[in-house]
């Protein structure tokens, strides 16, 4: 059994945004305990208590008044339920904390033609990991509701920052989908989504769900020539749908297969002044330093 202290922000599913989180929570210098949750027993950060532990198995936790959780473990993959955040909920020994902050996906909106959404459209997912996340998203607010505690949602676009950019297939020469024919993506710098996580806690928002982006959408093509521009990187050749699809992978297609526009107005309105990287090729140099 591992007692987590009062003002503690538990980061249950350690990872990318984890480390940008923490260096948030530190820029900011509130007084939060920060314990950190996940498999992995290579925490580099200092000052940091740091538990490893497996979700699927059974690891019990016992929280004290005010801790929050920000959940990031991503689902397993061996169903269609998020079986993971379900054993994580169910091993919750005490419901005495303050606040549960899930990180979802925009994904679970599904193809919408590059048509704008909006939290109130109804989620409509296509991939499997999509459908986890939504899966997941109920599960949080069923949780929530049945130990009187306030949730937040982030339904959050596709991460880039410091090793997440696509360089290396830039590099390969793997072919672009035509300017015309490329979906419509949406895009948030990771020091952008940490900046967002630390402010609900701090905004102390309730039982809300929030889409959350650089509020800029690009189709996927001019993301990547963003980045040769950058780089100075030769541009690929250009393909259509159908040519990618005879090429490209069923991961990679998943991504090509939807275009949506997010729309980020609640949060501009709950969560001002976050979004530091509204220009993306400011956001992609910084991503190279």
């Amino acid at each position: 059994m591992t007692i987590i202290s009062n003002e503690n922000i538990l980061l249950a599913g350690y990872g990318y945004l984890g480390q940008y989180i923490i260096e948030e929570i530190n820029n900011t210098k509130k007084n939060y305990n920060i314990t950190t949750l996940s498999r992995s027993n290579k925490i580099s950060a200092a000052n940091i208590n740091h538990i490893t532990s497996n979700f699927d198995e059974n690891t019990r936790i016992e929280f004290d008044n005010n801790s929050r959780v920000i959940y990031m473990a991503p689902p397993s993959n061996a169903t269609l339920e998020d079986t993971r955040l379900q054993n994580f909920l169910s091993n919750i020994v005490s419901s005495e904390i303050k606040s549960l902050l899930y990180i979802s996906t925009s994904g679970i909106y599904g193809n919408h033609n590059g048509l704008s959404v909006n939290e109130n459209t109804k989620p409509t997912p296509n991939t499997n990991r999509a459908k986890r996340r939504l899966d997941a998203e109920e599960k949080i607010k069923v949780f929530a509701e049945e130990k009187n505690i306030s949730y937040v949602i982030l339904r959050v676009p596709g991460i880039y920052g410091p090793d997440r950019l696509p360089i290396d297939k830039i590099k390969k020469n793997i072919p672009l989908i035509k300017i015309d024919e490329s979906p419509l993506t949406n895009l948030i710098n990771v020091k952008d989504l940490a900046r967002l996580v630390i402010a609900t806690q701090t905004n102390n928002l309730e039982n809300e769900i929030i889409n959350v982006s650089d509020g800029k959408p690009i189709k996927v093509t001019n993301y990547y020539l963003k980045i040769c521009n950058v780089m100075n990187f030769a541009i690929p050749n250009f393909i259509s749908i159908n040519e990618a699809k005879k090429i490209f992978d069923e991961k990679r297609l998943s991504f090509l297969l939807e275009s949506r526009s997010l729309d980020v107005t609640k949060m501009k309105k709950l969560l001002p002044g976050c979004i530091k990287f509204e220009n993306l090729e400011t956001g992609i140099k910084d991503s190279l330093k």
